[in-house]
C-alpha cells in the first residue's frame, strides 16, 4: 500500500498511468496524488499544467490519514512550491521513499524548472531511500558533466552527501550496452544489459522506479537483487511487446511480472 506523487500524462505511457499499471503486475494497491496534467501523446508535448501546491498538500494529507503506505514513489513535481509542500507533508513519514527526479519527458519538454532543483537538493534527496536519475537529472543535481566512471563515482558521492541514502544512476547507452550504477555500502555495483534498438521507452523510467516500489512495499528489503530484478523486468518491457502510437511508444507494462 502506498501514495505516490506524479503526473497525469493524457496517453497513458508514463507517469501515474504508468505507475498505477506497474503497480497492477505485482498486485499492490497503489493510491495517487496528482501534482501536474501535461497535454501528450507518444509523438510530442502540448501543455503542461502545475497544480496549486495546496491542492497537492490536500492530496497527500488525505491519503496519509487514511491509509497508512508502506512506500512511497515520487515522480514529476513541477515547481519549487510543490517540491516544499511534499516535503514537508513527508517530514514525519517512515517509509522508504523512491525518488524518480522527472525533470524532462522523453520528448524534450521541461517538466521541472530550475529555480525547483535548489530546493529538490535541499529538501527532498535528504528524504530519499533511492534516488533515481538518469544522466541528465544527475548532471543537472550534481552541477558536473558525467562522461566517465571516475564522473559516475564523484556524482554519486555528491548526491549521498546531498542526504541520498542509495542512489541508482540510470547511465544510459555505452557502445550496445545500457548501464546502470547503483551505491552500496562496500563501493558501486554496475549492471549492463543489451542496448535495445527500439523505439518502446516512454515511460521507462516511471515503470523501473514503480517497480523498486512495489516490491519494497511487499517487504523486501535487499535492494541490489530488488533493483536487478526490476532492471531486467523493465528491459524486458522495452525489447518486446507492441508498439503503439505514432512517436516514442510506451513500455509494455503487461510483461512486468512479480517474482513471487
Amino acid at each position: 500500500l502506498f501514495p505516490y506523487t506524479t503526473l497525469f500524462r493524457s496517453s497513458g505511457g508514463a507517469g501515474l498511468q504508468a505507475d498505477l499499471k506497474t503497480f497492477q503486475q505485482f498486485q499492490v494497491y497503489g493510491m495517487s496524488v496528482v501534482t501536474l496534467l501535461t497535454i501528450q501523446n507518444t509523438q510530442s508535448v502540448e501543455q503542461v499544467l502545475v497544480l496549486e501546491p495546496s491542492f497537492v498538500r490536500q492530496q497527500l494529507r488525505a491519503v496519509l490519514s487514511d491509509i497508512p503506505p508502506r512506500a512511497i514513489k515520487l515522480g514529476a513535481l513541477g515547481n519549487a512550491e510543490i517540491v516544499q509542500a511534499v516535503a514537508e507533508e513527508l517530514k514525519s513519514v517512515k517509509v522508504p521513499i523512491v525518488i524518480d527526479p522527472v525533470m524532462v519527458s522523453k520528448h524534450g519538454h521541461a517538466l521541472l524548472d530550475d529555480q525547483a532543483v535548489e530546493s529538490y537538493r535541499k529538501l527532498l534527496l535528504p528524504k530519499a531511500y533511492l534516488l533515481t536519475p538518469n544522466l541528465l537529472e544527475a548532471e543537472k543535481l550534481t552541477g558536473m558533466s558525467i562522461r566517465s566512471f571516475p564522473d559516475v563515482q564523484l556524482a554519486l558521492h555528491r548526491l549521498q552527501e546531498m542526504g541520498c541514502q542509495n542512489v541508482l544512476l540510470k547511465y544510459g547507452r555505452v557502445d550496445q550496452e545500457y548501464r546502470v550504477y547503483l551505491t552500496q555500502e562496500d563501493g558501486i555495483a554496475g549492471m549492463s544489459l543489451p542496448f535495445q534498438t527500439t523505439n518502446r521507452t516512454h515511460g521507462s523510467g516511471c515503470v523501473l522506479a514503480a517497480c523498486i516500489t512495489a516490491l519494497l512495499a511487499l517487504g523486501q528489503t535487499d535492494l541490489g537483487t530488488i533493483v536487478h530484478y526490476s532492471v531486467t523486468e523493465v528491459s524486458s518491457g522495452v525489447a518486446t511487446g507492441e508498439s503503439l502510437g505514432k512517436g516514442i511508444s510506451p513500455v509494455e507494462t503487461r510483461l512486468i511480472r512479480c517474482p513471487f
